[in-house]
């Protein structure tokens, strides 16, 4: 019998012992895994605090928003892992380094899941053997090869979503799937426009709108005599000649185009990019200032101090719902930038300062989607491409910079910060691709501008004579 209970005690014994340590296993994970979260969590909000231009600035999104996004981090440790691979590879190449830190070209480094891209030559004979072929092709190439395949795409104007990189496709599919918005596009498509017709067709249907106080909630908050007396689309008259779009992208770092970029008539610069510093390659003239709402609405910004903010003509933006409630948008904004901004109207009366009609956003997005065959993120268009399309409206010619990105090409989010995401060029949030591929058809520089200087050179609507 004492045997027995014995035998039982030990048991017991060895039970609770199997039971703390299982405890004790499920507690560590749990930590760990919450550590790891608040790190990829503090990674992009990093990442998407601003429009990429993206190129030009960044990825705009709420905080709601990113939690989404959370799962795709991992892949960045495994990154970690291939970044001695990526330094060989460049050096293999023929391509030097120096100058350049392993991290700012570990995003060129990719997963070896082969990728399906559209491939020219698929719709001409044998197209399903080429297809294949080219298929193969792509699975054998190195991660440098495949970039500089998107990039030499993108200049042609040929590339596509599929040739992104994995965790990006994957990222973009959540964006797609999560639709905060609520868009439903309902219009036709004709990505077969050619350079001009598209121009024509940018040129019939945007017409550039602001916020004027007349529509409700702002017509009875007194909006009307809040916002400026001029129309943003005559603020410079007569037309300007020669104008300047200069993304923020880190791709313009050595470039030295800064003397080139303050010979323009007017220069036109994204959220809270400087050029103290950085004059070389950026020049020193700012003569329009475009900033998302997130500017106004967060105190790291300064807005109301830093000197990035006076003496510019200012144009804010935020995204309402594709239906474009304004009461809803008013009493729900993605950052609210509706105070702030009637604080600095009552106080710095004289500075032009417009907020872009939620209209104005979507008709940009319809746009980028009845010009192109695949689906696009059911996001508003960046900043980027909204100050390019501004400028068309107010310039007879429009040079724009580092927004399709030139052989300096980098995973630098900014010239002027350290985050580093591929995303901030090709698109997460923003639908950066799409966007950069109608600017590339509508480019009538050269595509050797494209490649050294990310030149992309565009007439003004004024210009173009698209008939009755």
């Amino acid at each position: 019998m004492n045997s027995c209970m014995s035998h039982l005690k030990q048991v017991a014994v060895y039970g609770m012992i199997a039971w703390i340590l299982l405890f004790l296993l499920v507690f560590t994970y749990i930590m760990q895994s919450q550590r790891d979260n608040s790190q990829s969590l503090n990674f992009y909000k990093e990442t998407h605090h601003l429009t990429p231009v993206k190129g030009s600035g960044v990825i705009m999104a709420s905080e709601q928003d990113i939690a989404l996004l959370k799962q795709d981090l991992n892949l960045r440790n495994a990154e970690e892992n291939k970044e001695s691979y990526l330094t060989e590879e460049y050096r293999r190449q023929g391509v030097t380094t120096e100058g350049h830190s392993p991290t700012l070209l570990r995003s060129k480094v990719r997963d070896s899941q082969p990728l399906e891209s559209k491939w020219e030559g698929d719709a001409q004979g044998s197209a399903g053997q080429q297809h294949s072929q080219s298929k193969l092709q792509y699975r054998g190439m190195s991660y440098f090869s495949r970039n500089r395949l998107l990039m030499s795409s993108l200049w042609k104007g040929s590339a596509s979503q599929h040739m992104l990189s994995s965790r990006l496709q994957r990222v973009i599919h959540s964006y797609k799937n999560l639709n905060k918005h609520g868009v439903v596009y309902t219009r036709k498509r004709s990505s077969k426009l050619s350079g001009q017709e598209l121009h024509c067709e940018l040129k019939k249907r945007v017409h550039v709108r602001t916020l004027n106080g007349s529509e409700a909630p702002f017509s009875r908050l007194g909006w009307k005599e809040l916002v400026p007396q001029r129309p943003l689309d005559q603020l410079f008259d007569p037309k300007l000649k020669t104008c300047a779009v200069v993304a923020s992208a880190g791709a313009i770092l050595r470039s030295s185009l800064g003397m080139e970029i303050d010979n323009h008539d007017t220069v036109l610069r994204f959220n809270a990019a400087p050029t103290e510093r950085y004059e070389k390659d950026v020049g020193t003239k700012t003569t329009i200032r475009i900033i998302n709402s997130q500017i106004l609405a967060s105190s790291t910004h300064w807005f109301n101090t830093s000197s990035l903010y006076k003496d510019v003509a200012l144009v804010a933006w935020d995204p309402a719902p594709y239906a474009v409630n304004l009461e809803t948008w008013y009493t729900n904004p993605d950052y609210n930038l509706f105070g702030p901004y009637k604080e600095h109207r009552k106080s710095h009366a004289e500075q032009p300062f417009y907020i872009l009609h939620p209209s104005f956003i979507w008709e940009l997005w319809d746009i980028i989607q009845g010009n192109t065959d695949e689906d696009i993120q059911p996001d508003p268009p960046s900043s980027g491409f909204i100050g390019i399309i501004l400028m068309m409206i107010l310039c007879k010619e429009v040079h724009v910079y580092e927004y399709i990105p030139s052989v300096r090409q980098t995973d630098l989010c900014h010239y002027y910060e350290q985050y580093r995401d591929d995303a901030c060029t090709l698109g997460a949030y923003h639908p950066l691709l799409y966007e950069k591929m109608l600017i590339q058809r509508l480019n009538i520089g050269s595509e050797d501008d494209l490649r050294t200087k990310g030149k992309a050179t565009l007439p003004g609507f004024s210009t173009m004579d698209c008939g009755a």
